[in-house]
């Protein structure tokens, strides 16, 4: 097979490694959140805490996945991954008291890491020496997946009840990323990453800012000498805010959407929305970062969410919410796919898997405050105005911290 094929379909199997795993549980929590509010006696800050633990364990196995990406291939650590979600799903279907949920689903935070960003940037790093923004945009958009996951989820709720849906969806999603992994990915195409951006560099040249062009040199910056840089901080600190965010919109989604007047298999169909939509996003913005400066596609995307969250803030009209889930879904999307390019620029790539994780761990902290946060402003309020406001001004403090960044040099200069 063509090398140029298989690089794509290595970059098939990390769409569908994204959308059985971290989109899987980002897509249907929501769906399931507003069901255990009717049926189970369970606090609605209890069952928001489960999802925040989540994306914090989620962020905490970066590093760790990370080496064992390094150890092991990044082909087992998805396998493995595909394994714990079966099992994971399954188990959440016996749970019987509320902490019993939230150590589950923090559980779920280490399939989702081996089946998330770290293995995927790896993979594309090591398979792609340009046009690796276009390739992290395909590869992590089976977020598509929520169009369809959210209603499954319902329907599938409204048939079998909650815990026979957790059985269903998690065993049919370990056994489908199972076959396709050990079909289509491999840990390293033949010969080194060196030899590959050698063969590759005009047409990297070509499709890559200068300023931001970078290969495998000595020049690239280790985790620590990153860490001792005011751009990595600015960085995470942006993405910290950014997440916290993203995952109190995320986990309460369809409550605002009810809150909002929508009907309930509207509200679900939000959620997949804005799960669903991030794609164009992705691709659109990871496309865009190929061809100018990625630092300043992050800051706009910060931006256009801060706008779509303002937007609720004008009145409880049908056409301001959906105009909210198309803005918001398509630029948060880009965020998420942009971040390792701008890593990847200030650092290098030769370090990569462990400067992703690294971020990963300390802006998805942010994950913790956010949809408790929600919850507890929404509570008090009775209504999630305050949300709103918080929430939007977090994203625009993001912007201001990721525009302050500079490029940063190793103490090899650039070509």
């Amino acid at each position: 097979m063509p090398e140029t094929a298989r690089r794509w379909l290595v970059v098939a199997g990390c769409f569908m490694s994204v959308l059985t795993g971290p989109v899987l549980v980002a897509s249907t929590f929501s769906i399931f959140f507003a069901t255990l509010l009717q049926s189970e006696r369970w606090s609605r800050v209890g069952i928001a805490f489960a999802y925040s633990l989540y994306i914090v364990i989620y962020g905490l196995s970066g590093p760790v996945v990370g080496r064992w990406c390094e150890r092991f291939g990044p082909k087992r650590v998805v396998l493995g991954g595909a394994a714990l979600i079966a099992g994971g799903f399954a188990l959440l279907g016996l749970t019987r008291e509320v902490w019993q949920f939230c150590v589950l689903y923090g559980l779920l935070g280490v399939t989702a890491g081996m089946t998330g960003i770290v293995p995927l940037a790896t993979l594309v790093f090591r398979w792609f020496a340009s046009n690796r923004g276009l390739a992290i945009g395909v590869a992590s958009s089976g977020t598509l997946g929520g169009l369809f996951l959210s209603p499954l989820a319902y329907f599938l709720i409204e048939q079998l009840g909650w815990r026979r849906a957790y059985a269903v969806l998690g065993i049919g999603a370990g056994l489908l990323l199972f076959a396709t992994i050990l079909a289509t990915v491999g840990d390293t195409p033949e010969g080194t990453a060196r030899e590959r951006a050698s063969a590759q560099s005009g047409e990297a040249e070509e499709t890559r800012p200068k300023s931001a062009a970078r290969d495998y040199t000595s020049s690239d910056l280790t985790l620590r000498e990153a860490m001792g840089t005011p751009p990595f901080w600015l960085l995470t600190a942006s993405g910290f805010l950014f997440l916290s965010a993203l995952t109190g919109i995320l986990a309460h989604a369809v409550p605002l959407a009810l809150d909002r007047g929508l009907a309930r298999s509207l509200a679900a169909l939000s959620l997949g929305m804005i799960v669903g939509v991030g794609p164009a996003g992705r691709v659109g913005l990871g496309y865009m970062a190929d061809r100018y400066p990625a630092r300043k596609i992050l800051v706009w995307s910060f931006i256009l969410q801060g706008l779509a969250i303002l937007l609720l803030l004008r009145g409880a009209g049908a056409a301001l919410f959906w105009a909210f889930v198309i803005l918001f879904a398509v630029a948060h999307g880009g965020a998420l796919a942009v971040a390792p390019l701008v890593l990847n620029d200030l650092f290098g790539s030769t370090y990569l898997g462990s400067l992703v994780g690294a971020y990963w761990l300390m802006a998805t902290a942010g994950s913790l405050v956010g949809p408790a946060l929600a919850s507890a402003l929404r509570n008090g309020a009775g209504t999630y105005f305050p949300v709103l406001v918080v929430f939007a001004a977090s994203l625009f403090c993001a912007a201001l911290l990721a525009g302050m960044i500079r490029e940063q040099r190793s103490p090899m200069t650039r070509p």
